[in-house]
């Protein structure tokens, strides 16, 4: 069974705000959340140490007290997060020295008795691949509908087989606090859904003045929203320190394999992203998400908008593409159910392999596009 959603039961707190700025260096920031670290350190009871009884499969116990410390120290008196500050060095005792790859730095590190069953509560979302914003169940039979076209279109369509985004073929999915208003989450939530409602330490910091921090993985993510989801579009997006968004580009699924590569491999910023192949504005406006699958491609393609090599396939080859990535989706959608596709026919990249379409390679050989030149091995 998968890891559920976790809900900050009532609602994140008001109270509970990100720092107004976004732009400070390592060592400010050191310094701001110093006393943060202490309180927790002197605060935390283990659950050997707690006062009455943790039963071994309370899995929240751990999570329940970390938001408990956020409320605290986010609604205490300046004076008594003060308390902490000036006594705290920058640094826990017992913290120091290299640890491990994925560890923070110095002067960041939570007491490990903090971070216990920490990854047993996280959101159950794969940060690596798409992410929708927006209910795509079947209480939402539109958005479900168009969400599976999303999904399928993230494979490749070019002359290889395989997926834009390498193995990370599995979409995940956010759902909103029932606690909240609106049934959607904007791009601008998500770090406080992904981290805050979580109490993800080592994600989020609290600083001097009670106010979060985001110091965990800044992006890319790749967020879908609703208007992404209506016009086919996902929205590369890097956050700041403080949770606001630094720069975002809307890329049409099919168009990823380039810009995923740029970022995931390459390490490229979301500047460079956005003038690689695929990534350019004039390459991704707006789809109609509403239309078959294979019309979605096939207008693009009369509208000269494909990208690099996807101009050698046509609908044929399209056709037998979905029928290898989502085995049987084609006639679910011929009979108007396409909406229920099961995500677990999906082929799995590994699986499949990746090599050249035997038909776009013969009609490589054959020259019949003087765009390409075929060169024999």
């Amino acid at each position: 069974m998968g890891r559920p959603v976790r809900h900050w039961p009532g609602g994140i707190p008001r109270f509970i705000r990100p720092h107004p700025e976004s732009d400070l260096s390592l060592d400010q920031i050191k310094e701001e959340v110093k006393g943060w670290l202490l309180f927790v350190q002197e605060s935390w009871v283990s659950r050997a140490n707690a006062a009455v009884a943790v039963p071994d499969d309370d899995d929240e116990y751990e999570l329940r007290q970390r938001r408990t410390l956020i409320k605290q120290w986010a609604s205490a008196t300046q004076d008594f997060r003060d308390s902490f500050h000036d006594r705290a060095p920058i640094g826990l005792p017992g913290t120091e020295g290299k640890q491990s790859y994925s560890e923070p730095d110095e002067g960041l590190r939570y007491p490990a008795e903090a971070l216990e069953r920490i990854l047993d509560t996280r959101q159950p979302c794969d940060d690596t691949g798409v992410i929708s914003l927006v209910p795509v169940d079947a209480m939402n039979p539109i958005n479900q509908a168009r969400w599976v076209k999303f999904v399928i279109l993230l494979y490749r369509y070019d002359m290889e087989v395989g997926h834009c985004l390498e193995s990370t073929y599995m979409p995940s999915k956010t759902v909103v606090n029932p606690a909240t208003t609106g049934s959607t989450l904007s791009i601008e939530d998500f770090p406080a859904w992904l981290n805050l409602e979580a109490a993800l330490f080592g994600s989020i910091y609290l600083t001097r003045t009670g106010t979060v921090l985001y110091l965990g993985n800044p992006g890319p993510y790749a967020l879908v929203d609703e208007d992404g989801l209506e016009t086919g579009r996902l929205a590369l997006t890097m956050f700041k320190d403080n949770g606001a968004v630094e720069g975002s580009v809307l890329i049409r699924p099919f168009n990823m394999k380039e810009p995923h590569m740029w970022y995931s491999t390459l390490g490229k910023a979301l500047d460079e992203v956005k003038h690689s192949m695929g990534g350019y504005r004039h390459q991704n406006p707006p789809l109609d998400m509403d239309l078959p699958i294979l019309d979605i491609l096939c207008n693009t393609q009369a509208a000269n908008q494909l990208v690099n090599d996807m101009v050698l396939c046509d609908r044929d080859q399209w056709k037998d593409d979905v029928e290898l990535y989502a085995p049987g989706y084609l006639a679910l959608e011929a009979a108007g159910r396409g909406g229920e596709y099961d995500f677990n026919l999906l082929a799995s990249p590994d699986v499949i392999g990746r090599y050249t379409k035997p038909r776009v390679l013969e009609k490589l050989r054959s020259g019949a596009d003087p765009r390409f030149t075929f060169l024999p091995q």
